[in-house]
């Protein structure tokens, strides 16, 4: 009698348990939905204001060095966002709170110094050798590197909260202040001042928005961060960590590739005004991953906490769960920009029309992603991270090598081309990876 208690008791907790982490899943990837909605207005809103502001050519130098900045974030941060996300969330659930405490610390003082680094290496280049055939572009482009540090920063703090379950206020700052600050200041120069805009003194207005961003968000860590961890006493495993954050850097580096490296090729092989043209049909196809990078966001601390847990079975149907919801919603939205795409890109000006084919194109490859589901992110949490970098890095090689074929006979519809080729193999090896580490189905042909 006392068993078949205890084995009730022992099923009413875990159908509680299950339900609060459906409860807390939904919370957080609503939440993140939403302000990705937002956000995609706001950004949006932000480019057309750009464009008209700064003209096709100076959009195309400010959009060209913004590309770099996004590039050199990724060895600035070094690949402890994914660490912090995974480790913290860890050590919370374990009640380690001075290991969370002493790396969260360290990581900070890593990036501060590495971004620092490379923001003043990369200028000292540039300058010395002159990157590209246009004159103006340096300063643009030396402004873009001071912003370096803060971001790299700010996307450490927001993969800090993000372990700390604080994950909608943790993406405040960067999807809600910045966009709105970048966008009440070209609003007042266009439709109050009826002035126009060099990429330099646009440059100088994105400065300032991610100086106060980040502050914003050190105000924001400091009032979320659990009074065990503020108080704890700083515990170093500082070998171990940077073990683990060489793949993950590894990881983040060649995944950024699949992202900027054609923004950034077009600007070498072609013209600035191909990477316009590019990054507003980019932008378009980028929408298709909303649904997607909400529930990953989500996901991120449940999964490594269920697999330290040993509950694979739950962990295959929070997989597959998400993985239908993104796949449909992205089906959606890329039938969508297909059919009425023009009308998007008419917003931005009559010459992004023809980036209807490279957007097309782009739309593809992000649905294809859509349909293996949270893959990468899964592997990473659950401690595979030589697994994704592995096929991460055969991708990111792939799309170089296909991005110098086809970028100068095909200009962007190239470069479009090479990135969703490139997404298809990354996406097919990491889904076979993880049902061969984990026996989980990451697809959307995973049967319930």
């Amino acid at each position: 009698m006392i068993k078949f208690i205890n084995k009730i008791r022992s099923n009413l907790q875990n159908t509680s348990s299950t339900n609060s982490l459906k409860k807390s899943l939904i919370k957080a990837a609503t939440g993140t939905f939403g302000i990705k909605v937002i956000n995609a207005f706001l950004l949006y809103a932000n480019s057309v204001l750009l464009a008209r502001v700064l003209g096709f050519q100076e959009f195309g130098s400010y959009m060209y060095a913004t590309a770099w900045v996004n590039l050199l974030v990724i060895p600035a941060v070094f690949g402890l966002e994914g660490l912090v996300t995974r480790e913290v969330a860890m050590y919370q659930t374990q009640s380690n709170f001075n290991l969370a405490k002493g790396l969260i610390d360290w990581s900070n003082r890593v990036v501060l110094l590495n971004a620092t680094g490379w923001a003043v290496l990369t200028s000292l280049i540039a300058w010395g050798l002159t990157l590209t055939s246009n004159p103006s572009q340096l300063p643009v482009f030396v402004m873009a590197m001071i912003s370096l540090p803060f971001i790299a920063l700010s996307r450490l703090r927001q993969s800090t909260l993000q372990a700390l379950r604080h994950i909608v206020i943790g993406q405040v700052p960067e999807m809600l202040i910045r966009p709105t600050l970048l966008i009440a200041s070209l609003s007042v120069i266009y439709f109050i001042y009826n002035q126009s805009l060099t990429a330099f003194y646009a440059m100088i207005i994105y400065l300032l928005a991610n100086l106060l961003t980040y502050t914003a968000g050190l105000f924001f860590l400091q009032n979320c961060c659990p009074k065990n961890i503020k108080n704890a006493v700083p515990k170093y495993h500082k070998k171990q960590w940077i073990k683990s954050a060489f793949p993950m850097l590894l990881i983040g580096g060649m995944y950024l590739i699949n992202n900027q490296t054609d923004t950034v090729m077009l600007g070498i092989l072609k013209s600035s005004d191909s990477v316009g043209l590019y990054t507003v049909a980019n932008r378009g196809a980028g929408l298709i991953s909303f649904v997607l990078i909400a529930i990953n966001t989500a996901l991120a601390p449940n999964f490594a906490s269920l697999y330290a847990g040993g509950n694979l079975k739950r962990l295959q149907q929070i997989v597959s769960n998400s993985c239908r919801i993104a796949f449909v919603s992205a089906l959606i939205i890329a039938l969508i920009l297909m059919i009425f795409g023009q009308w998007f890109l008419l917003l931005f000006g009559a010459e992004f029309v023809r980036g209807q084919t490279a957007m097309n194109i782009l739309s593809l490859g992000q649905l294809i992603n859509a349909s293996t589901g949270a893959v990468a992110l899964l592997l990473l949490m659950t401690g595979h991270e030589r697994d994704t970098a592995l096929g991460v890095t055969i991708s990111a090689l792939l799309n170089i090598f296909l991005n110098v074929i086809l970028i100068p006979g095909w200009g962007a519809e190239g470069a479009a081309t090479a990135t969703a080729i490139s997404m298809v193999v990354w996406n097919a090896i990491l889904a076979v990876f993880a049902y061969k580490r984990l026996k989980i189905n990451s697809t959307i042909l995973t049967i319930k």
